[in-house]
């Protein structure tokens, strides 16, 4: 199963703080999405508030357009899966997995056969006499997963469920994840700090900040075609290009940004002449420090291929391409 969401005109006040302001998003069954921001952005207060555990100051949450603000978090067509995976550590995995059934009043045959499905897939049925402590990381994250889709909600909720793995091991999980989520089609709705995470997984990603929606739309767009300066800066390094250089404009009126694997030697925008004062090597490109030549010269970083570098100190041509104006007010 799976629905759609509808967020209209949500705030939240805490005493006097102000915790989200005026929230308004849509979000399409089956779609994967991620809230995304800093800590204190308001990600996590959005995500428990669809879950039920906080009622909002005002406005409406609709889930498959039924408006959910007198549901109780357990009457909820929601499952909401925590960083801590609070497996039950004297159960087997299928016990685990079954338990969300079990407290519905399923029989043991049916709710069994439904955990052995969701171990299945996760690729972990042939553990599921198991006991918790017996399993990776990795793979307890895969049975709070298992557990969670078990009752077949309608909407998965995700908080940073892969903020306690290492980077290697959370790679892999976002592709797994992203896997599971194309398999079943519920609608997910994901909370997490880490862009590459964001960009790894979403459908669409909502960038947050201060309580209010910076950003929202495809992960090409919001990193590619920002809509603010905030967001432009959280997803990722930035290049400030002078708007003359441009023809975009005066600065007074906007900021010109280009990324770095967007400045090289070729391009629309000349940048001038640059001097090369260092690099660093991160596998599939060289991280460039250049600065334009002269007094004062503007610096800019690029990424370049690892077979196209050129030596310290030696002078090239510089140019930007994919440059984006964005409001000094932004």
């Amino acid at each position: 199963m799976t629905a759609d969401v509808s967020l209209k005109s949500i705030h939240q006040m805490f005493g006097s703080f102000q915790a989200l302001d005026d929230i308004n998003l849509e979000f399409g069954a089956g779609e994967f999405v991620v809230l995304l921001g800093p800590s204190g952005c308001g990600k996590s207060t959005l995500l428990f508030i669809l879950g039920g555990f906080l009622t909002p100051t005002s406005g409406e949450v609709l889930i498959g357009g039924a408006n959910m603000l007198q549901v109780a978090p357990k009457d909820r067509p929601t499952t909401t899966m925590f960083q801590d995976y609070a497996l039950f550590p004297h159960m087997s995995l299928r016990d685990n997995v079954a338990f969300g059934l079990r407290m519905r009043g399923q029989n043991k045959g049916q709710r069994n056969i439904r955990a052995d499905e969701m171990l299945d897939l996760v690729g972990l049925l042939d553990k599921a006499h198991h006991k918790p402590h017996e399993l990776s990381g990795g793979q307890r994250q895969r049975v709070a997963l298992a557990r969670a889709l078990a009752v077949d909600p309608e909407v998965l909720l995700l908080d940073e469920p892969l903020g306690a793995l290492d980077l290697k091991l959370r790679r892999q999980m976002q592709e797994e994840l992203k896997a599971i989520q194309r398999k079943v089609g519920t609608t997910f709705v994901h909370v997490t700090h880490d862009q590459e995470e964001a960009m790894a997984i979403a459908d669409r990603i909502v960038v947050m900040n201060h309580g209010k929606v910076e950003d929202a739309g495809p992960p090409e767009d919001v990193y590619l075609r920002p809509k603010t300066l905030f967001s432009a800066n959280f997803m990722g390094d930035l290049n400030t290009i002078p708007a003359g250089l441009a023809n975009k404009g005066s600065e007074a009126d906007r900021i010109i940004c280009a990324r770095p694997e967007n400045i090289g030697h070729k391009g629309e925008i000349n940048l001038g002449n640059a001097v090369l004062e260092s690099s660093s090597f991160f596998g599939t490109y060289h991280r460039c420090h250049f600065r334009i030549s002269g007094k004062g010269g503007q610096e800019y970083v690029a990424h370049l291929p690892v077979d196209d570098l050129p030596k310290l100190g030696e002078e090239v041509q510089l140019f930007a391409s994919n440059a984006v104006a964005l409001e000094h007010s932004s």
